[in-house]
């Protein structure tokens, strides 16, 4: 079986290895879908600060069961799934509270073992999510991007009849700002210096987009004096933070969800004088991968228009030269398995 392996930076290298099989309580998944994420591509450039190389990538997928492990009897062979790739001890203080996204001994599918990168992939069945039989394979893969839009909005305590600013119009930015407008957003504002991703995230139905130069202006006259009541952060640099912070009102909730390759100089000053809170957010746990389904079921959230390119498994490669000669345009690149 092929394996492909980001070996150091910018170089992905085929393997063959063994196939595996399913062990006791897990689903063997055979890979159809494959989204690339932000994440994959700081780890293509080494600068994911979380994600030694080397490494499978993949953490976002969908495929269809191919065997079984002993003790697993919720599915069955052909089944269309997805999954969590979150592997977590289930004992730590974290996790006994329910914040198994946090859990102290976190091993991520694809950025610390590996992922979706080779086509058979055993999965723990706890996280193994079963595809409504309405949902694309597509879709299916999206589900994760989705979830990280969704917990990133809940972390600011829900954005129902909030004023909301994205900072971000990539995927993440895009999907939290749709997942703002199905929560019950009073107004969303999206930002980005990319006219074609502000042009999708209008395409998918967010009211208002502007490039950041003209952002405080768009705030003003969108939100009024009162300004925004959450702005959560998708990029990952000092210079969105820094915007947020001058940006925000006193009282205003910054969530960040930007990955970092950089440690950050941060105006503590504006922070504490506002009484701001930073809040951190880190992947999702089952209740937002449940609205995920629920949003993309019921139409509230529409991921397609984010998928830019296709590849086919064995040019798997080839997929992340395209997102860095197009960095601008490529929003979501997939890898098509058939």
């Amino acid at each position: 079986m092929l394996r492909y392996t980001l070996a150091s930076p910018k170089n992905i290298i085929t393997e063959d290895v063994p196939e595996p099989s399913a062990g006791a309580g897990e689903v063997l998944i055979e890979i159809k879908r494959m989204g690339i994420c932000g994440s994959d591509i700081h780890a293509y450039y080494g600068r994911h600060p979380f994600m030694p190389l080397p490494v499978t990538p993949g953490h976002e997928f969908s495929g269809v069961v191919a065997a079984l492990g002993e003790g697993v009897n919720d599915f069955k062979i052909g089944d269309r799934v997805s999954a969590m790739p979150q592997i977590y001890c289930g004992e730590c203080i974290n996790c006994v509270a329910g914040r198994y996204n946090i859990c102290l001994s976190l091993v991520v599918i694809g950025c610390q073992c590996p992922g979706a990168g080779q086509r058979l992939l055993p999965v723990d069945s706890r996280l193994v999510i079963k595809l409504p039989d309405s949902m694309s394979l597509d879709r299916g893969a999206m589900l994760e991007p989705a979830a990280v839009g969704i917990h990133a909005c809940k972390r600011a305590g829900g954005v129902k009849d909030k004023k909301v600013v994205i900072l971000g119009a990539g995927t993440i930015g895009n999907l939290a700002a749709q997942a703002a407008r199905a929560a019950g957003a009073k107004s969303v504002i999206i930002t980005d210096f990319s006219r074609h991703r502000l042009s999708l995230a209008k395409k998918c139905g967010v009211e208002h987009a502007a490039t950041p130069d003209v952002l405080s202006e768009t705030i003003q006259s969108v939100f009024g004096s009162d300004g925004a009541d959450v702005i959560i952060e998708c990029v990952g640099a000092n210079e969105t933070v820094s915007q947020a912070i001058n940006l925000a009102r006193k009282g205003t909730d910054i969530v960040v969800a930007g990955v970092f390759g950089e440690k950050l100089s941060v105006d503590m000053g504006l922070v504490q004088d506002k009484e701001l809170r930073l809040i951190g957010t880190l992947m999702y746990t089952a209740d937002s991968w449940a609205d995920a389904v629920d949003y993309f079921t019921s139409g509230a959230v529409d991921p397609d228009p984010l998928v830019d390119r296709r590849f086919p498994y064995e040019r798997l490669a080839d997929a992340f030269d395209y997102i860095e000669a197009n960095r601008e345009r490529a929003v979501k690149v997939l890898i098509d398995a058939g």
